[in-house]
């Protein structure tokens, strides 16, 4: 379930120790916290995932103007959709990825904004305390 809320109320519950570096006033106010609700990120391998499948693009690309895409750059793209996960998989955008792998997200992990022009898309601004050991690679 995701439940509506602002970053102000989020960071003065959970007290976040962010992933990325978050400069102040980068991240969005109205926000979404997830109580076990599940979903799939895309992986750079079909059988196994690494913590290079969880880089953000300002990790990757440090010294880039990323601008006004700040925000979106300093979180990490999630589906929450299996079916829409899986036709990523086939899209020429996506041709590098070659798995997928499924995550319950709570509210420590961190929080998501529903972003872009799909409604399955999410950006996920993860927190120090996220488990990589709760993710489930599915069979694609």
């Amino acid at each position: 379930m995701l439940k509506h809320s602002t970053i102000e109320k989020y960071i003065s519950e959970y007290h976040p120790q962010w992933a990325c570096p978050m400069p102040e006033g980068y991240l969005p106010t109205d926000i979404m916290v997830a109580f076990e609700h599940q979903f799939y990120r895309l992986t750079l391998l079909s059988g196994s995932y690494s913590s290079d499948d969880f880089k953000t693009y300002y990790e990757a690309d440090s010294q880039r103007s990323w601008g006004d895409m700040l925000p979106l750059a300093l979180g990490l793209s999630l589906i929450d959709n299996e079916n829409k996960a899986r036709k990523n998989l086939k899209l020429p955008l996506f041709r590098r990825y070659k798995g997928i792998v499924a995550l319950t997200l709570n509210p420590c992990d961190g929080v998501v904004k529903q972003t872009g022009v799909h409604h399955s898309h999410f950006t996920w601004w993860r927190t120090t305390t996220f488990q990589m050991s709760n993710l489930k690679m599915l069979h694609v």
